[in-house]
Formats: C-alpha cells, structure tokens, sequence
C-alpha cells in the first residue's frame, strides 16, 4: 500500500522536531535528523516498508537525544546510561546502538571519565583510593582503567591531606577520648574514607597524639561513679584502673587521678 506524505510542519513547542501527515492524516512526530536521513518531503510516496523503518529510526534518535540530555548535566558510564535507557522502557536493541554511538562520539569515556572522579575526589573531598575503587567498579568501569588512575590516585596523595583528616578527629576526640583511643579513632576514620592500613598507620608516627586532662577526668568521675555501686575501698580503686587502662589511658595519668582523689591506690596491678 502507498502512503503519501501531504504536509510536514514544525512543532509548535519543540522546533528540532516536525509533524508527519499522511494522506491528509497527523502520522507522527519525527526527529529532525530522521527528517534529514530519509529525505521525506511533500508528495513523497512511501510504503509499509518505510513507515516502519521511519518509525523505527525515529524511535532510536528520541532515544539518542533522551541520552545526551542525561549526558549533559555530568560525565556518566555506559551502565548508567544504560539503566537510564532500560528505565525509560526503551528495547535492547536499541539501546546498543544508541551506547555504540556515544561512545564512538565520546560522549561515553571511561578512561575520562576515570580520570575526572579521580581529580574530583582529590580536588573537593578527603576520600582515599579504596571509595574510587569501589565507586567505578559498581558503575562498570573497566578494571585496566580502574587500575590505572589507581597507581596515579595513590601517588597524589600527601602527607597533608593525611594529616588533615588526622587533626580533624583528633580535635573531636581529644577532650573525651584517651591517647590511645584517639589513635584507633585516626586509623578507623581513614580506612572508612578510603586509605589502606599502611597509610593510616604511616599517619600515626606522623602525628603527635594531644589529649586533655579533661578527657581523663570524665572518664574517672563517670567509672568512679558506675562501679562505686558494686565496690569500694581498695577493689574499687583497682576496678577503676582496670576500666581506664582498657580505654587506653596511661598507667601512671589513673594513678595520679586516684591518689588527687582521695580514692585508695596504693597496691598496683600485677
């Protein structure tokens, strides 16, 4: 059966695309570039064939366009813009071609797009390799790419963003916290954000562990206060040293704190 195109207009409300009107009827609506590619016009006659292969390349440029509008706020992966595509319900096979064509435009480089999470995470955040790692291993990089700006994330890293995450939690910890809780705290906060264990533990023979005497008067007055209920007298003093020394307050400090107490000390633990 013969179709004859009697008018083709532009929408009103979206100009790259027209109106296909068929023997006197509204068709569809059509990309300009499946405007261009078929090379439709007034009383041009198609056929079945061609409708269907006009409806069909049209519908795989809507598709393209849907993805270099997704492509346009940030860099993404092929993954993320194919979840995107199969969420707009659009089928398989078009959903290759239109990946094929993005990445033959560049519009889809995952060593660029590697590269540019790395520079972002080091210019604007205190994440480590490992969060990078991870992140471009669950968007589907691949792995040659992953380790590649890994060797490159890892040689950027300074002492300085090292120490300065380790200040940070030092400055939240060092009125509450004991020397060496505050080291574990330092050591857990990097491997959290990224940094493998030698790093963490290379910041700690870095940094100069600060507590206050208050972080140690909290702890005696709240144990003090916890055990005297069960304890007194000598055992209490020597439960109140076993409970400080297991947070990682030195000896010596506990000792000194129970004798300005008045709290009985004086037999040491063996």
């Amino acid at each position: 059966m013969e179709h004859k195109i009697t008018k083709i207009e532009v929408q009103k409300h979206n100009k790259d695309r027209f109106n296909l009107y068929i023997n006197g009827n509204f068709f569809a609506g059509i990309d300009a570039a499946t405007y261009v590619y078929f090379n439709l016009r007034k009383d041009l006659i198609l056929s079945d064939e061609d409708l269907r292969n006009i409806g069909e390349y049209d519908g795989y440029r809507v598709a393209i366009n849907n993805a270099l509008n997704y492509l346009s706020y940030k860099k993404r992966t092929e993954s993320e813009v194919r979840n995107y595509l199969a969420g707009d319900e659009v089928h398989g096979e078009v959903i290759e071609r239109v990946i094929q064509y993005c990445k033959e435009n560049k519009y889809i480089d995952h060593d660029d797009y590697a590269k540019s999470y790395m520079n972002t995470l080091l210019n604007t955040t205190d994440k480590g390799p490992a969060i990078f790692v991870q992140t471009l291993k669950q968007l589907g990089v691949e792995q040659a790419i992953i380790d590649k700006y890994h060797v490159q994330f890892e040689g950027l890293i300074t002492s300085e963003r090292i120490d300065k995450i380790a200040q940070k939690v030092m400055r939240k910890y060092e009125k509450k916290q004991s020397a060496k809780m505050i080291e574990q705290k330092v050591i857990q906060t990097l491997i959290q954000k990224g940094y493998n264990l030698d790093i963490a533990n290379d910041a700690m023979k870095n940094v100069k562990l600060v507590t206050s005497d208050l972080a140690l008067d909290k702890a005696f007055e709240k144990t003090v206060t916890r055990l005297a209920r069960k304890h007194e007298g000598y055992i209490l003093s020597q439960k109140v040293i076993q409970s400080l020394m297991q947070k990682g307050f030195l000896y010596d400090d506990i000792m000194t704190k129970i004798k300005d107490s008045g709290l009985s000390g004086r037999e040491e633990i063996n």
